[in-house]
């Protein structure tokens, strides 16, 4: 046979019946010039590669997915290897071995002109993957397997030579449909969304051998308005949602440096000092004291000395958070990393306060598991989302608070003593209210204009309501002393007590003048119920605690300390 005449190419089965679709995926996949159409052991007829690449460039794609399949299919003319000639205009010829194995297959319609196309036929693969480009996202094939062995997609070129099975538990791309039709084994269709949110429509077409075994996955995505609207409102959404953290941070940080600080006494001088000398150096720092002795306060005018000043300043009562929610709030978690996830994730209160400062109230209520990851981010700066598999770089500085014992708490292995050394790298402790009398009086007027501005009142305070502030012992320490003065602003009510006597409406301490409007009831029991919080938090260690003197649950308390700023 001279070669010279006639020009063989490569040839591939495809299962009859079929679809101009599935032989134009074919044609991507595999550089093969003919493709054989059979059902069975029968030989239908035979498509060549050129043929349909000038037809689909004369139809156009949209036009060719309906063009008439048997109008490209030659018909078989089988030899056994002898060459003769052509019995009509639109014939093939296929070649066999000795061993019934198909060598190559020649046109002879096209003959000699076949050679003007050699050429341009490497570019036919590129014409194709222009075509489908254009009419679709991007394509991506794997193996039988699951391996990924061709991608169109700039960012998919990562992917070359992984599984989609492990790039699916890895959470880069899910549900993969691809896995999907390798395991039901027939054409799926589904969104699929990616790590850094993204959603694409995608459908895989599986491309099976004589035995039904599939060997190829050819994977599109497709172009959806449908899905781009959806891409469109989530972006809304992110962008709402950055904002309104923006927002609450920025809030956080006015309310925050609206508390000043406040004193009178030589402790407290000494004490601002050490929070000058402390601020500007990035160190972490131990706040210690009784509760109400203003912690908060101390921990926020130690920010804003800072070089962070101009950065968030993000506080978190570690006793007021339940323990199953604790871990999401502080590390945030990735989209479907557990059930009632939000969706696409949510960002945690260590990376919204990123180049600022975090203060940890109560870090003797943190969980012991959390202390380990707590003990992580402080070491390397690196956290993980709950179900991430990535870390991330974090720059903060921590400020932790706790009114406990924690060198015992360490001794009772209740708390971490790596993280207790880690943590205790410069303690500041505040004395309680009792231990500075002096600062009493400047509280009290400070208080006193603050909430006469607050309420519009012109409320005065006389010399022996004074002397008697000052002789009370102070349990609830600035906080009480704050209650009562709000309390004094508003009802009109001057108290009386002993020194070692709380301040309770509910004892016979409370008098009326004569010249005072009787206190409306439901004032009256909030007043009420605020003592009452306050003097259990006084004997409790948390909220935990709490709610058990008071006999309510943990969630009731909480939202009670909330509701009256305690």
């Amino acid at each position: 046979m001279d070669n010279g005449k006639y020009h063989i190419y490569n040839a591939v089965y495809i299962s009859w019946p079929t679809t101009i679709e599935a032989i134009l995926l074919k044609a991507l996949e595999l550089d093969c010039q003919w493709f054989i159409l059979q059902e069975n052991d029968q030989t239908i007829g035979y498509i060549n590669r050129s043929t349909l690449s000038k037809k689909v460039k004369e139809l156009g794609f949209n036009h060719i997915l309906k063009f008439p399949l048997e109008k490209l299919v030659m018909k078989p003319i089988l030899s056994d290897g002898e060459v003769k000639s052509s019995e009509g205009i639109n014939n093939a010829f296929l070649l066999k071995t000795e061993f019934e194995k198909i060598e190559s297959v020649i046109d002879w319609k096209i003959g000699n002109r076949i050679s003007n196309h050699i050429a341009s036929d490497k570019w036919v693969l590129k014409e194709l993957e222009t075509i489908f480009y254009n009419f679709f996202h991007n394509i991506l094939i794997t193996d039988g397997y699951g391996n990924i062995t061709f991608a169109t997609a700039e960012d998919d070129q990562q992917y070359l030579g992984k599984n989609v099975f492990d790039l699916e538990r890895q959470k880069e791309f899910y549900p993969s449909v691809t896995a999907k039709v390798l395991s039901t084994g027939k054409r799926e269709k589904g969104l699929q969304y990616t790590k850094s949110g993204e959603v694409f429509e995608i459908e895989s077409v599986p491309i099976k051998d004589n035995n039904g075994k599939i060997v190829r996955v050819i994977s599109i995505t497709k172009d959806s308005s449908e899905v781009t609207e959806l891409k469109e409102k989530i972006h809304e959404v992110k962008n709402l949602l950055t904002s309104y953290q923006n927002e609450v941070i920025s809030m956080q940080q006015e309310h925050s440096g609206t508390k000043p600080f406040i004193y009178a006494s030589k402790e407290m001088e000494n004490l601002s000092d050490l929070i000058k000398s402390v601020a500007s150096y990035d160190t972490t720092v131990l706040i210690l004291g009784e509760t109400g002795v203003g912690k908060e306060v101390v921990a926020n005018r130690i920010h804003s000395l800072s070089n962070r000043y101009d950065k968030p300043f993000i506080a978190v009562n570690c006793g007021a958070i339940p323990e199953t929610l604790m871990e999401s709030e502080l590390f945030g978690y990735e989209d479907g990393s557990f059930s009632g996830a939000r969706k696409g994730g949510k960002i945690g209160v260590f990376e919204l306060a990123n180049n600022g400062t975090v203060f940890l109230d109560e870090i003797g209520e943190m969980p012991l598991h959390l202390q380990v990851k707590l003990l992580r981010v402080l070491q390397e700066k690196k956290l993980k989302r709950i179900g991430g598999l990535q870390e991330k770089p974090v720059d903060m500085r921590i400020i932790a608070a706790t009114n406990q014992d924690l060198a015992k708490m360490v001794k009772e292995k209740t708390f971490r003593e790596d993280l207790y050394y880690r943590l205790n790298v410069v303690p500041i402790t505040i004395p309680p209210l009792r231990a500075r009398k002096e600062d009493i009086e400047a509280l009290t007027f400070y208080y006193l204009q603050f909430y006469n501005q607050k309420y519009n009142k012109s409320v005065e305070i006389n010399e022996l309501m004074l002397e008697r502030l000052k002789r009370y012992s102070w349990p609830g320490n600035v906080r009480e002393l704050q209650n009562v003065i709000e309390r004094f602003v508003i009802t009109g009510q001057e108290v009386s007590f002993t020194a070692d006597q709380p301040l309770s409406p509910l004892s016979n301490g409370v008098i009326m003048s004569a010249n005072r409007k009787f206190p409306q009831l439901f004032d009256y029991l909030d007043k009420v119920e605020q003592q009452l919080l306050l003097e259990a938090k006084t004997k409790s260690k948390n909220t935990r605690e709490m709610a058990n003197l008071l006999g309510v649950n943990q969630s009731t308390i909480v939202r009670k300390l909330k509701k009256y700023n305690l």
